[in-house]
């Protein structure tokens, strides 16, 4: 009989204690049936440190209040602490300081935080909502010195069921927040480049949409430098390439203030593509910042040569490039007797406006200014007023531009003497030129003489004029058809003395 009671007993323990697991797995259910806030972003307030969190109500009816957690451990089973509880049930954000309330272990700008907000019922029951965090980021900021660069780098910003569409870096300057360098969706650190100031502010704005389709921001803690960075050269210019006969003379203008002095002078003969360094600078005077260079005998006819010019950090990296240096090039050619074309290359470098001076000297007497050209024209017409004498013209152009003056290789002409002698008249030409015989000359001056002779060897003409000619005739009188003979005898003001001996024909059909 007392067995029989002892399994009853056993029986009803074992009963109650299945009605249990059921009655908490009922409790379970219904808690799971809560709708579950939603957080919208938790984000820093970068200049006062204090850490917000928005959230979207609860859809479930009878909601008391809205508990913000803080996620203390997400290892294995989340973990979370309550913060404050927000009565009512309604789209809502929340701020606090970290350093107010004692449970947190560190400041929002040394760590990230998670947090998640949960719904309670007013039976007690909640939505168990800890897995549906967001963090929070946090920025450092550090500087490089190859290259000199500013890193900043931040934490990945983490929100339940989004994904970051992209991060700014905004630098804070004077109160004006501008952005600065957009970075990846998948970057936690980028690169500013420095300027002249030594302490600059940053945080980092993170953009998604969140889990109501509606677009959100997330800034970080305010990261900051405080330390003079390496003043990169803000300027590195061409100014000025000249010839000289045949050495090539450059000149450039480097800011001495920068903290880098390592510039490499580069030169191409090929194209503007292809260069090579020819000389190397470590170190300018800051009273001088004028860098010139003469590259001897480096002018080639028919050959285009460039010049430029780069600066380099300490770490040898290219951190600026002049622009490119080519010397004027100058040809000349004759299109009449009298009249030689010059044709100039443009001036380089291109910027500013120019005024060309064309210089002359002749038989290698002293330079003369032919004429200033103040327009964008790269040509002149050289008239030549004084063709009676042979001589050697030299031309060279100036390109003049603020205070730089810039020469072009020098060409020359050479215009000796041209006689030309006819072999024949006919005094009823109907060509006027055909009438007279007499020579066709040009650079020709000095004393003249010219002889005609008849068959017998007497002197039937003479002329001391070179424009004056024999007509044909004799002691007035038409002479007879036939083979005459002629001397001509030049000396020019030299002294050198020009002769020519000849037969010219005589004919009347």
């Amino acid at each position: 009989m007392r067995t029989r009671c002892m399994k009853s007993l056993l029986v009803n323990r074992k009963n109650i204690l299945i009605i249990c697991f059921f009655l908490l797995l009922s409790i379970s259910s219904f808690a799971d049936e809560i709708d579950p806030t939603d957080v919208s972003y938790v984000s820093i307030n970068p200049y006062t440190n204090e850490v917000t969190v928005s959230w979207y109500k609860s859809e479930s009816d009878n909601i008391k209040f809205a508990r913000i957690l803080y996620i203390y451990d997400e290892t294995t089973l989340i973990k979370g602490k309550g913060i404050v509880d927000i009565q009512d049930n309604t789209d809502n954000s929340f701020g606090f300081k970290t350093d107010t309330i004692s449970l947190f272990p560190y400041n929002s700008y040394e760590r990230p935080i998670s947090l998640a907000v949960d719904a309670y019922a007013e039976n007690g029951n909640n939505s168990t909502s800890l897995r549906e965090y967001h963090t929070t980021m946090v920025s450092t900021a550090k500087t490089t010195t190859c290259p000199a660069q500013i890193k900043i780098t931040w934490t990945q910003y983490y929100g339940f069921g989004i994904s970051v569409e992209k991060y700014e870096i905004i630098e804070s300057i004077d109160g004006k927040e501008v952005v600065v360098k957009q970075c990846l969706a998948s970057e936690t650190s980028c690169f500013i480049s420095p300027n002249e100031h030594s302490e600059r502010s940053f945080f980092v704005r993170a953009s998604f949409v969140d889990s109501h389709g509606k677009q959100q921001t997330s800034t970080s803690s305010m990261c900051s430098v405080n330390e003079p960075l390496p003043a990169a050269p803000q300027f590195l210019t061409a100014e000025n390439i000249s010839i000289e006969e045949q050495d090539i003379t450059v000149t450039f203008t480097i800011d001495t203030a920068s903290d880098y002095k390592k510039y490499i002078l580069l030169k191409s003969e090929k194209d503007n593509l292809h260069f090579v360094g020819i000389d190397t600078i470590h170190s300018i005077a800051n009273n001088c910042n004028t860098y010139t260079y003469k590259d001897e005998l480096a002018y080639k006819k028919d050959t285009t040569v460039y010049y430029k010019m780069m600066g380099f950090d300490n770490c040898g990296t290219s951190i600026i490039e002049s622009n490119e240096l080519s010397p004027i090039t100058l040809t000349v050619r004759e299109i009449t007797e009298t009249q030689n074309i010059l044709e100039w290359s443009k001036n380089t470098p291109t910027n500013g406006s120019y005024t060309y001076k064309i210089w002359c000297s002749e038989n290698e007497e002293t330079e003369k200014l032919i004429t200033t050209i103040t327009e964008k024209q790269y040509l002149y017409v050289d008239e030549i007023t004084n063709p009676d004498h042979s001589f050697s013209r030299c031309y060279r152009i100036e390109a003049q531009r603020n205070s730089y003056s810039s020469f072009s290789n020098s060409v020359c002409l050479n215009k000796s003497y041209k006689l030309l002698i006819p072999n024949a008249i006919n005094p009823f030409s109907t060509i006027e030129e055909n009438r007279i015989f007499k020579p066709k000359y040009a650079f020709i001056s000095g004393d003249y003489t010219l002889q005609i002779y008849d068959r017998n060897g007497t002197c039937i003409f003479r002329s001391d004029d070179i424009d004056t000619g024999w007509d044909g005739t004799t002691k007035g009188k038409n002479a007879t058809a036939g083979i005459y003979r002629y001397f001509i005898q030049i000396t020019l003001p030299d002294g050198e003395k020009i002769e020519r001996r000849g037969t010219v024909h005589l004919l009347y059909n």
